[in-house]
């Protein structure tokens, strides 16, 4: 049976990782027999992040390479799309990895209030006497990582405007669609939606949460995804606190 190391659920996914649950929700596409195995330190695993895909004494880790090992075993994640389709959702796969990825991570790490409970979700199974010094660093390397590709140096204004022409493209894909590419998930879902996902699930108000919960069509489009990739495979209803 394979077995996905991954982190633990928090708000309301089944990871707090996109990637995971982009690992997870292909693995469910697959038909494959598969566990999870849940960790909260990656630093002894290939590349030290999650998640990882243990295939009998393989490690694969990272969701694309996850994706790539799967298709080598003749599982196909686009099935019935074209070429076009597939350079599609290639292109808005790299968009939402590289731009709102990006917005995810700056507002629950870096927004003050959202990262007390981001602090709390991801890091309460470590020790207290090292939990303060730790969180404090890994979200100093955060802090770096996001002033260096630019996005922690806009203004919440600035990064909602960016986050419109993303979610734009989203929409004019989706269309009045299912999925991104008709009916049936794809490997474009289970990548683009997690994402979505957790912004919409952002643990306090942000402009980037109001932008998208208000987001004709979006919203619901991610809860298709979950009922129909996610493992349990159940839609979720928005928290209306913070």
């Amino acid at each position: 049976m394979l077995t996905l190391l991954t982190f633990p659920d928090s708000f309301g996914a089944p990871s707090h990782s996109p990637y995971c649950v982009k690992a997870m929700s292909l693995l469910q596409m697959s038909g494959l027999k598969w566990q999870p195995e849940y960790m909260q330190d990656p630093r002894k695993m290939p590349l030290s992040r999650l998640p990882v895909l243990r295939d009998s004494d393989q490690l694969i880790p990272d969701s694309t390479h996850i994706q790539m090992h799967l298709e080598k075993c003749g599982i196909d994640f686009n099935a019935g799309l074209s070429d076009v389709d597939k350079a599609r959702a290639h292109a808005l796969v790299q968009m939402t990895e590289a731009g709102l990825y990006n917005i995810l991570v700056t507002y629950r790490w870096l927004n003050d209030e959202s990262w007390e409970h981001t602090r709390k979700a991801f890091f309460s199974g470590i020790p207290a006497l090292i939990r303060g010094p730790l969180t404090r660093k890994l979200r100093k390397g955060v802090r770096a990582k996001m002033m260096a590709n630019g996005i922690a140096q806009f203004s919440e204004t600035q990064r909602v405007e960016q986050m419109k022409r993303d979610l734009n493209a989203l929409s004019i894909q989706l269309d009045d669609q299912t999925f991104l590419f008709g009916d049936t998930p794809t490997a474009a879902d289970a990548a683009i939606a997690p994402v979505l996902d957790m912004i919409l699930n952002l643990p306090v108000d942000t402009g980037a949460r109001a932008l998208l919960r208000g987001w004709d069509g979006l919203p619901a489009y991610v809860a298709r995804v979950r009922a129909a990739i996610y493992p349990g495979g159940t839609a979720v209803t928005l928290s209306v606190a913070a």
